[in-house]
């Protein structure tokens, strides 16, 4: 028997692109599956294109109800996968291109990783690259991973997890295993695709694909987009730095995420990790409550770093 297959869409104010994400999703080869989604409060036609679509595929889409709008991306994802119960999820957004390949070859990929961790109770993530594409849909880098100077499969890491999310959620697909351990994503969680990632790093395991599945467009409305211009971002080492030095309120505000995050993490799942991951999870979180020589001694001993050097540089500094 094959296995259930949803891919959850969330939506939100994105008629401009939407149809061509829709007719990406038709052009889907190799399996079969069914589209969840659910609006959340657009007032533009996407309510119109979305019902118009589903009634052109019944038995394929289900529509969720949109009546209660959660205001944000994270809790738009959450209230679908509460709703899906298939062998295998996969999440969109609503302004990329999928290539033919990305739903069997994810689904291929998971079906994998559940292999090599020992069967369908452990929870597997699989993502792919993305190609970045302007919001016309012409091509801008051919490598989202490259763009961004990441080491997805050392980035992929649960110690890695912790301080920086590798994990683009419309690039990523996950077992049944790793939505019912899941359950509801709490509020401290940065973002879904980040929870899910620490849960399957953490218990589990993370497939790094290096295919390159989606066309992945950036309009300037993007939730989480490419950057080149944040604290955490690919510019030149000491320009890096310098950056981040300019911006400590929010580099500091990021780490207080971070430590929030790591906490109730150890709260809910803690005590299922494994013990050199759980002994990881508790050094991480614990940082917030030592001072600036406990936690730069902890950092050191435990070996966190970011991306680069000089990001970890920063991190010792302004921690």
């Amino acid at each position: 028997m094959a296995p259930s297959i949803d891919i959850l869409l969330a939506t939100y104010n994105g008629a401009r692109y939407l149809p061509e994400m829709l007719a990406s999703l038709e052009a889907q080869q190799g399996a079969d599956f069914r589209v969840l989604v659910r609006d959340d409060g657009s007032t533009d036609g996407t309510r119109t294109i979305l019902a118009d679509w589903a009634a052109r595929r019944p038995g394929q889409v289900t529509l969720l109800p949109s009546d209660q709008p959660t205001g944000s991306a994270a809790g738009n994802f959450a209230r679908l996968m509460a709703a899906s119960s298939a062998d295998y999820v996969l999440f969109a957004d609503q302004d990329d291109l999928w290539r033919p390949a990305k739903v069997a070859a994810t689904v291929a990929a998971l079906r994998a990783g559940e292999a090599e961790s020992g069967g369908t109770d452990r929870p597997v993530m699989a993502f792919c690259d993305l190609a970045l594409v302007d919001g016309g849909g012409k091509p801008l880098y051919p490598s989202f991973r490259a763009f961004q100077g990441l080491d997805a499969v050392a980035g992929a890491r649960f110690d890695r997890l912790l301080m920086n999310n590798v994990v683009t959620g419309c690039a990523m697909g996950v077992n049944r295993a790793a939505l019912d351990i899941c359950g509801t994503v709490p509020a401290e969680a940065e973002m879904h695709d980040w929870w899910l990632a620490l849960i399957c790093a953490g218990m589990g395991l993370v497939k790094v694909m290096p295919e390159c599945l989606i066309d992945y467009r950036q309009h300037g409305g993007n939730v989480v987009g490419a950057r080149h211009d944040t604290v955490l971002d690919a510019l030149p080492g000491l320009r890096r730095l310098s950056t981040i030095m300019a911006n400590i309120k929010a580099y500091r505000a990021w780490l207080d995420r971070l430590y929030v995050q790591a906490a109730a993490f150890e709260t809910r799942h803690g005590a299922q990790l494994p013990a050199d991951r759980r002994a990881v999870l508790s050094a991480f979180a614990g940082l917030r409550r030592q001072g600036p020589i406990g936690r730069r001694w902890t950092v050191i001993r435990h070996g966190f770093h970011l991306e680069s050097r000089v990001q970890t540089l920063a991190f010792l500094l302004r921690m």
